[in-house]
């Protein structure tokens, strides 16, 4: 078996909770919601297998801000994109259990919404970089002639 490459762990490490963090949020918010009742005999197995389309669906609807958080660690805003994965995660838990009653359609549109900030802060501070670095270049046809 090939050994695989420590990137290409981390891409698969990354992939499999920017995929499970919103089921995952979703099903310990039934569990604090509803205790020991959610999982009793008999009860457990059958609502878990009844959900089991719908958090396949919100498991689609994490990887806009999964997505959107790695985007802006990579511009070198780590800090900055826990903080906000972290506060809009949990937001967007919270909303999603109200957006479920409107469907996989709700969830998606309100895990959508809730990443736009992110993804606002990515394309702002990307621009940002980009003018930075033509700013610093000098120019492709020789030195600054001014009159």
């Amino acid at each position: 078996m090939a050994d695989r490459s420590p990137r290409r762990r981390s891409q698969a490490a990354f992939y499999a909770a920017a995929l499970l963090w919103l089921p995952a949020g979703l099903l310990v918010s039934a569990a604090v919601r509803f205790g020991s009742t959610a999982m009793a005999p008999g009860q457990g197995g059958t609502a878990a297998l009844m959900a089991l389309p719908s958090l396949i669906v919100a498991a689609v609807c994490g990887l806009p801000l999964a997505l959107a958080c790695r985007r802006l660690g990579r511009l070198g805003h780590a800090r900055a994109a826990w903080i906000g994965g972290v506060v809009l995660g949990v937001a967007t838990v919270a909303a999603s259990l109200l957006a479920g009653l409107f469907g996989p359609p709700g969830i998606a549109i309100v895990a959508a919404v809730l990443s736009l900030p992110i993804w606002i802060a990515v394309f702002w501070l990307g621009r940002r970089a980009r003018a930075n670095a033509d700013s610093a270049s000098p120019p492709l046809d020789g030195p600054d002639r001014r009159p």
